[in-house]
């Protein structure tokens, strides 16, 4: 990656340095995902803790993630989580699986980020995956999600054998409240897949998949195909309890970097009617600081 991102990171590290004495007092945790998926990442872990205060990015504008590369993606999440920390996040989580496998992941392993406080979904996710789970496992996700191999590589280190398949339209159409018809064309090679190959788990390997999950159930039932649907948002959730500071007033803050009536609807739908969606133009809140 060249020398930009670099000092991208320097100045999330740096700025993470700043706020880390803070969070003794005050401690935020700053979601971020491309659209509407990751707000049910935060909807379980307002349920696991009353008093943490959260603060939501969804990068509407940039929506969606998977198709983009890798650099793409690098430049968009130092972009989020500085934006974040501008807002006062001392303590992060990447809920969105392109995200955490392309870039969160190898900064990772490359101790890019060992001086920040992210939690990104794969780990958590094969982690409860080997606790719950035997037979073959189906992850649905977005190209760059599948593109990375992150998840192969990260589930064979707790012996699970899963295979992968990208769904490149299910994200978007999600964001979009597309019809049943259509949603269910866009599903369908996922659901053949999982039959062909007898799965016995199937994964939702991107946080917008799981607002169809009922569609997904409804599907393998009527092809009399019984699978168990796993959700990493329980498992991200449960780690980020696990390790972040929770002490707060509980409050609820939602920014998106362009409008949308579903995501706006969503967040009421799971966070209550009077929850207020701000959006904003980031480059300029950042470049502020």
């Amino acid at each position: 990656m060249c020398h930009l991102f670099s000092v991208d990171i320097v100045h999330i590290v740096e700025k993470y340095k700043e706020q880390e004495n803070s969070c003794q007092i005050y401690c935020m945790i700053g979601i971020f995902d491309s659209g509407i998926g990751g707000l049910g990442v935060m909807y379980v872990i307002r349920q696991k803790s009353a008093n943490a205060d959260l603060i939501y990015f969804g990068d509407l504008a940039n929506m969606p993630y998977g198709p983009k590369s890798a650099d793409e993606l690098f430049t968009l999440t130092m972009r989020a989580m500085a934006f974040l920390g501008s807002q006062g996040a001392t303590q992060y989580v990447s809920a969105c699986n392109s995200v955490s496998v392309s870039v969160i992941q190898p900064l990772l392993q490359s101790q890019g980020l060992r001086d920040v406080r992210i939690i990104e979904m794969v780990q958590p996710a094969a982690k409860a995956l080997s606790h719950q789970t035997s037979g073959k496992i189906l992850a649905a996700a977005t190209e760059a999600t599948v593109r990375s191999g992150m998840y192969e590589r990260v589930l064979a280190t707790y012996g699970l054998d899963v295979e992968m398949i990208a769904l490149p339209e299910l994200a978007s159409a999600i964001e979009r409240n597309e019809e049943e018809e259509i949603l269910r064309s866009i599903i369908s090679p996922a659901i053949e897949k999982a039959i062909e190959i007898n799965a016995k788990t199937f994964v939702f390997g991107c946080t917008q998949y799981p607002f169809v999950k009922n569609l997904f159930a409804k599907v393998f039932g009527e092809r009399e195909h019984e699978i168990k649907l796993f959700d990493p948002s329980e498992a991200v959730a449960e780690e980020t309890i696990k390790n972040f500071e929770m002490k707060g007033s509980g409050t609820n803050k939602f920014f998106v970097s362009k409008s949308s009536e579903v995501f706006e609807d969503t967040v009421r739908r799971l966070f209550g009617t009077n929850s207020q969606v701000i959006c904003v133009d980031v480059d300029k809140t950042v470049h502020k600081e």
